[in-house]
Parts: structure tokens; C-alpha cells; sequence
């Protein structure tokens, strides 16, 4: 599975997410929001299938287009692979390139000023209270407490050693907003939100073309300090609401710019945060629990549905040409090879109403390329025989006529067939290295497939 059709799978799980988000948020636990994200990013970063099947998976499967081969065919209708596509793909992984430099360029430019700006903090003094309260929050991890005058609002950075980073002109003598500034980044902290932005921004790298990625990253962000509210008003109690509302207003109010890998206090829209902790229940309901199992168990099928990066006999339809390396018969094609089948053996020979048969389906797709039928590739000729390869066995494996059941071992030696025919392919000008290791690569992709089914 190649990048773009992982971003296109990807999305459908986003989209989900983004209505769950719309229309449930009041209702559910943002830790629900933050597995729904997580299986987003699986299926955007990781090229492998979910693991394990579901109804719902199996479904899909079922309504899968067929793609089968072309019976024996005279000379003459076997494909040249030129260079072309070769040329265009290489382009397309240009361009990529050049936009995942682009962006990552940008990002680390944004991340170096400001950690160029972090560095100038100075270490908290040692008679203040706030050393103590971190002693009572420890965890595996030591935090360190920093104090700067190039921020305007608190943040945490750091995933290894975190730091929480304090503006230098807060209010010290106003214990109780320290300790609620101190509780949401504490919170960050806990909840690992440092790991969390990285992994989003070398998402957003890596499909820097879809701009769904970014709108996920950019919720997912709203989020996780949405789950640090929640942290807050748990640790303070409900009675504390108003305060802390009040204080995030106060804060948005000279929020700094704060950049991805970053986890600020005011990064927010401060009115869906004070909406948020006003009208958030103490307590989960039965209705949003039930809502939370809902919308987790949905994602999850979604995600084990959804075609993912190796093989499957049973499979979402990848491109039938592999890049142009094979070549299609049009209707009009086959139309005069069943005309001539017919008019040698007549309309009633098995090979000519199968043809027939085939002919009628390949109408019926009107172009939509979910039934093809393959021409003979890579012509072989001697005096008295003329031999053409069958894509099918790279294809769609499992359509192949054999004497013996299509296992692991019987496909290993196919492929060493097929890897003969294609160097004699190469060395006759019928193709380039590169396509012989598409050739390959996709083959290899079926045998991995075929290792994971299990033999009954």
C-alpha cells in the first residue's frame, strides 16, 4: 500500500472521529477522543492490516471487484512497458519529497527559535513553595520548573525531561492560580502530550498533501488540553470551576504563539474550554459511557475494515496494470479476438462462449476497471510457438489455474519462474529494472499474505 492510499484510509477514520467530536463532545471523556485519535494515526503511519478480522471487514470483502485473465491468445497481443510511467511515478515521489523537506524544514525552524527562546529561562528559586508541590506530584519522570520573560503564558515542552515553563511577570503571590497552572501542566505531563505532538507532527510530514491530517492534529491538540481541563477540575473540585475559568480567560487573554511541539495553556479556543469545564458532570453518565463504547468499538471496525498494506486473497483492488507494466484489452480489443475464436471454431466451442461470457462482463464495467482482462506480456517467439506471460500470477494469484493447491511453497517457486522470465524480459528491452521490482515487490506482498492464512 503506498502513501496516498494509506492517507485516503486514514481519512475515512478521521472523519468519523471529526463527527463523533461535533456532535458527542459534551457528552464523553476526552481519554475517548485520545484512543480514537490514536487508531487515526495507526492507520496513517503503520501499513499493515489491523490484525484481526471483523464482521464488518468481511463484508466488504465480499462486495470486491473480480479481476481475472484472458484465455490463450494468438501473437501480437503482448505490451511493450516503456518508460513513461516509470518517469511519473518518480516524479510524484519527487514532488512528496520536496513537500515533506518543505514542511519539516519549516517545523524544525519554528521548533529551533523557539527552544532558542526556552533556553534563556533561568531555574525557579529554591525558597519558592512550588518545588515542594512537585515533590508531592513526582513520577517516573523528573519535572523542572524554569521561569522566562519571553513567554507570555505558561507551557511544557520536553518528553525525556520535561520542563514546565513560567512566565516571569505571573502573579507568584496568588497561590491558588499557580496551583491551577501547575495542575494543567502537570497534567500534560502525565497524559505524555510531548510524545503525543511529535508523533502528530511527523504525521502532518509525512502527509503534508492531506488536509485532513493537519485538521486532526490541529483537534487532537484542542484535545489534549480539553483532557487537562478535565485533570484540573477532578484534582480542585467542581466548586473551583468558576476560578479556573476565570483564569483561563485571563490567560488567553496574552497568549504567546506557541508551536507544535509545544503543550501551551492557552492553545485552546478558550470558548469551547470554558464551555467544556462549566458544563462537564462530575461523574460520567450511562448514556456517555454507552456512547464512549459506541464510538471506540465503530473506530475500531472501521479501522480493521479498511484495506490496509499487505496482501489478502480477498482484498481491496489495487492498480491492475501495476503502473502501466501490464496492459488491458479494451471492449473493442476483445470484441475482434471473440469474433475470431468463433469464426475458426464456430459459436459453439467451449473457448469461444467462455470468451463470449468473459466479453459480456467486460461491458457490464463500462470502463470502471473493476473487471479486466489481461493481454499477454513480454512476447516469447520461436519458429514453430509463441509464449506470453500471464499477470494474473502477479495479480491476483489466487485466479490462476493449477494442479496443486496455491500454498506458500508453490508461490515461492512461481516467483523464481516469473524472476527468470522478467530478466529475459529486461535483457529482450521489454522492461526496466525498477519495474522488475515492482514485478517483485508485489509478489512478495502476495507471499506474505499467503503465509498469514491459515492452512485448514
Amino acid at each position: 500500500m503506498n502513501l496516498l492510499q494509506m492517507s485516503l484510509s486514514a481519512s475515512v477514520l478521521i472523519l468519523i472521529v471529526i463527527a463523533c467530536r461535533k456532535f458527542f463532545s459534551a457528552r464523553i471523556p476526552r481519554t475517548t477522543f485520545s484512543l480514537l485519535w490514536l487508531l487515526a494515526w495507526l492507520k496513517l503511519m503503520i501499513p499493515v492490516p489491523a490484525g484481526f478480522p471483523v464482521p464488518a471487514a468481511h463484508q466488504l470483502r465480499e462486495k470486491m471487484p473480480d479481476i481475472t485473465a484472458a484465455l490463450p491468445i494468438s501473437a501480437g497481443t503482448w505490451q511493450t512497458a516503456g518508460a513513461g510511467t516509470d518517469f511519473e511515478w518518480n516524479l510524484l515521489k519527487i514532488l512528496w519529497l520536496c513537500g515533506a523537506v518543505s514542511v519539516s524544514l519549516y517545523i524544525a525552524y519554528l521548533h529551533a527559535a523557539s527552544m532558542k527562546k526556552y533556553r534563556t529561562a533561568i531555574p525557579l528559586k529554591e525558597s519558592s513553595w512550588i518545588p515542594m508541590w512537585l515533590e508531592q506530584k513526582r513520577s517516573f519522570r523528573r519535572i523542572t520548573v524554569r521561569v522566562s520573560d519571553e513567554i507570555a503564558s505558561p507551557l511544557t515542552y520536553g518528553i525525556f525531561f520535561p520542563v514546565i515553563l513560567l512566565p516571569k511577570q505571573s502573579d507568584w503571590a496568588d497561590k491558588e492560580s499557580m496551583k491551577l497552572i501547575l495542575e494543567h501542566e502537570a497534567a500534560h505531563i502525565r497524559h505524555l502530550d510531548a510524545l503525543k505532538k511529535l508523533c502528530l507532527t511527523i504525521s502532518c510530514v509525512c502527509h503534508w498533501f492531506n488536509p485532513l491530517v493537519r485538521l486532526m492534529a490541529a483537534l487532537a491538540c484542542r484535545d489534549m488540553e480539553l483532557a487537562c481541563d478535565e485533570a484540573v477540575v477532578r484534582a480542585v473540585g467542581r466548586e473551583n470551576r468558576k476560578l479556573y475559568a476565570d483564569l483561563l480567560v485571563e490567560l488567553e487573554a496574552k497568549r504567546a504563539g506557541i508551536h507544535l511541539l509545544a503543550s501551551g495553556f492557552g492553545q485552546s479556543l478558550i470558548r469551547e474550554r470554558i464551555f467544556y469545564i462549566m458544563k462537564k458532570k462530575e461523574k460520567a453518565s450511562f448514556t456517555g459511557i454507552l456512547l464512549s463504547l459506541a464510538m471506540v468499538i465503530s473506530c475500531i471496525t472501521v479501522y480493521g475494515a479498511m484495506p490496509s498494506g499487505t496482501f489478502s486473497l480477498n482484498s481491496r483492488r489495487d492498480d491492475p496494470t501495476l503502473g502501466g507494466i501490464f496492459e488491458l484489452y479494451s471492449v473493442e480489443e476483445y470484441q475482434r479476438i471473440v469474433d475470431a475464436v468463433k469464426a475458426d471454431r464456430g459459436e459453439n466451442d467451449p473457448d469461444a462462449i467462455a470468451m463470449e461470457r468473459d466479453l459480456n462482463r467486460l461491458k457490464a464495467d463500462n470502463g470502471k476497471a473493476e473487471y479486466v482482462i489481461y493481454k499477454g506480456a513480454f512476447l516469447m517467439e520461436s519458429e514453430s510457438i509463441v509464449v506470453s506471460f500471464n499477470p494474473t500470477i502477479v495479480m491476483r494469484p489466487e485466479l490462476v489455474n493449477r494442479n496443486v493447491p496455491l500454498t506458500a511453497e508453490t508461490y515461492r517457486n512461481d516467483m523464481a519462474e516469473v524472476a527468470e522470465i522478467l530478466d529475459d524480459a529486461i535483457a529482450d528491452g521489454f522492461l526496466t529494472e525498477a519495474q522488475r521490482k515492482r514485478v517483485m515487490d508485489k509478489m512478495e506482498e502476495n507471499l506474505a499474505g499467503i503465509e498469514s492464512v491459515p492452512v485448514p
